[in-house]
């Protein structure tokens, strides 16, 4: 390679690929991915004092510490969090919880336990999920042997299939230890996550999401509706904890407290709180019940102020959560420097490409003039994707490029029946004024009502005109897998006039058991005798609706104009005019059963029954040890 590349071919890779370019927002699965160079100089003050809190608890010199870090927008407290997660997957010595979606603030304690579980999926430190490294540890503790989580999975089912008695015997060892976990069924969904076929049930059911009745039968666990997990859900996330924290200093991240929605008014534990209110709240009895650990929030000073502190007992939530509090420092003349060297490294590495020198194109002292001015990292690196693109940059080819990293980092949509209605009933709003499959359609109602009886089955009503009739289609997202979840939405269906319709559609691209006798009789009522449907879905169906609508609410983190998104959807009308499932939902019903729709119990039976054979050598160790 000469001595450095030709300016002309530096230059066309500039033209087409603009390292700094949509990523001065740290995204969610950023901060599980190591895909952000990270400067270790810039706030190294915050990330310390989190690790060394974690040093002192593993040393037990102290319990528990909450640490708020705050800083306003743009300043690097989501990169600060990425840096723990990746130095925490270094080093093995944690276990990292992150959560920056709370949903429902009503159910802010399911809401918890949902990330926690989320979290848990995510890759520890031996390439496996962290709850599967915590699962060894706690196998090697009762056991008195040596199990590397490589070997545990891939032995495990062999051996509970040569003794089905196994998991009951360790159970009983694990209760030997007084770890301080009160329910053996959270044990038993622990040593199940061992197994890769029966792993992604047994967390749903860790995490309080229904699974089927015969899921349940198989991992010998209690079939339970999510609206009952919602009774057990801060005890079983503090279970959870408590047992990490044998093993493990769970460090638990609350980022981006800053969101503006507020508690619903008819539930009076967060009537009228914000994000950041219950959020804190929850953080005090969190630290109260945790053995040991860390707590992180992330928020601006003004949140803090004008919301946390104004809170009932907010000294001792302040003492809880707050005990350290971290200011973070906006960029100065070095660490400009520093974090244009380390992008532009890595985007010539990746390019073949040899620069007559580590900043080109930019100029050291235009850096440092730029530093100076103290710009938070956020303004720094939009200025330098700005200033780093020879040709102009496209406002609507922005948002395409946004649109295609969101829709292609979903995951987990398919049982999220708040996050599927959402997307829906953002793409009908979008068609108002429209005529599709003989619907003109005028609006769209986000509040059913009256509420104490939807109970949040029916997620919205669209309201419209068919051949010069009023039509009102109520919607029901129901993706649960329990009989009576699935039964209690359907009967709501039905309930024209309770809540003025003139047809209920049923959303689900799940079976629904022919022994689940209340759902399937409320089902024959809608569909054959009051004209409803099932409209039934595929993964790719709902995709481009919940990317759609994660782009409009995020117009202001990515810096795009409204005016940008709408010509986007203009120039992209068959991401929600040709979409099958906008026109099944407002289609003529069948009357008839979906065909493509996924039976989960034949799914789950399937896989056990594919499961690879594999060697012995463990799975009779574990045999010979329980």
């Amino acid at each position: 390679m000469p001595a450095f590349t030709s300016l002309d071919e530096i230059n066309r890779a500039i033209q087409t690929h603009n390292p700094f370019d949509r990523h001065f927002v740290v995204k969610t699965q950023q901060i599980w991915a190591n895909e952000l160079p990270d400067i270790p100089s810039i706030n190294s003050h915050a990330s310390k004092a989190i690790l060394d809190a974690a040093k002192k608890i593993e040393e037990s010199r102290i319990a528990t510490l909450g640490i708020a870090l705050l800083a306003p927008k743009g300043r690097g407290k989501t990169h600060i969090l990425s840096r723990i997660r990746h130095r925490l997957q270094e080093q093995g010595n944690g276990v990292f919880v992150y959560l920056s979606e709370y949903g429902n603030l009503s159910s802010i304690k399911h809401q918890f336990l949902q990330g926690l579980v989320l979290s848990l999926r995510k890759p520890g430190s031996q390439e496996v999920m962290q709850c599967q490294e915590v699962v060894t540890a706690l196998l090697n503790h009762a056991l008195e042997k040596d199990f590397t989580p490589h070997h545990l999975i891939a032995q495990f089912p062999r051996a509970v299939a040569k003794n089905p008695q196994l998991i009951e015997k360790i159970i009983a060892k694990v209760f030997q230890l007084n770890l301080g976990v009160e329910d053996p069924y959270i044990i038993r969904a622990l040593l199940w996550t061992l197994s890769a076929v029966h792993a992604p049930y047994a967390l749903n059911w860790l995490a309080g999401k229904e699974i089927t009745e015969s899921q349940a039968n198989r991992l010998g666990l209690p079939e339970v509706s999510e609206r009952d997990q919602e009774i057990y859900a801060f005890s079983s996330a503090m279970q959870l904890l408590n047992l990490i924290s044998h093993y493990k200093t769970p460090i638990i991240c609350f980022d981006e407290l800053d969101g503006a929605e507020c508690g619903d008014e008819d539930v009076v534990d967060v009537s009228g709180f914000t994000r950041a209110m219950v959020v804190a709240s929850l953080g005090k009895d969190i630290y109260n019940s945790l053995r040991c650990g860390i707590l992180v929030t992330t928020m601006y000073p003004q949140t803090w102020q004008t919301e946390v502190k104004i809170l009932p007992q907010n000294e001792a939530i302040e003492d809880r959560i707050a005990e350290q509090k971290i200011e973070l420092r906006p960029l100065n003349e070095d660490t400009t420097v520093e974090l244009v060297k380390c992008w532009l490294q890595r985007f010539y590495q990746q390019h073949d490409l040899e620069p007559p020198h580590e900043l080109y194109p930019f100029d050291e002292s235009e850096l440092r003039d730029i530093g100076r001015g103290k710009p938070t990292v956020r303004e720094f690196l939009k200025l330098c994707a700005e200033r780093f693109s020879v040709v102009p940059i496209d406002s609507v080819e922005e948002v395409s490029r946004v649109y295609d990293e969101i829709e292609s980092s979903l995951e987990d949509i398919l049982d999220d029946n708040q996050k599927i209605a959402n997307a829906l009933a953002f793409a009908f709003t979008r068609l108002s004024g429209q005529t599709l499959e003989g619907v003109t359609i005028e609006s769209v109602d986000r509040e059913v009502a009256p509420k104490y009886k939807s109970s949040g089955y029916m997620q919205f009503r669209i309201i419209g005109r068919e051949n010069g009739n009023e039509v009102k289609i109520g919607v029901g997202v129901l993706q649960n897998s329990h009989g009576k979840s699935v039964g209690a939405g359907i009967k709501r269906l039905t309930w024209y006039r309770d809540f003025d319709l003139t047809r209920g559609c049923l959303v689900r691209s799940k079976t629904i058991a022919p022994h689940w006798r209340t759902a399937n009789d409320c089902l024959r009522r809608l569909t054959q005798e009051l004209g409803g449907e099932w409209a039934g879905f595929q993964p790719e169906e709902m995709r481009p609706l919940i990317a759609l609508r994660e782009v409009a609410r995020s117009l202001e983190d990515y810096d795009l104009s409204q005016d940008a998104f709408e010509k986007f959807l203009n120039q992209r009308k068959d991401l929600i005019l040709e979409n099958l499932l906008i026109r099944e939902i407002l289609s003529d019903p069948s009357g008839e059963a979906p065909v493509e729709v996924t039976d989960e119990d034949e799914e789950f039976e399937r896989a056990i029954a594919e499961a690879a054979e594999s060697d012995d050598d463990v799975a009779e160790e574990l045999l010979l040890a329980s």
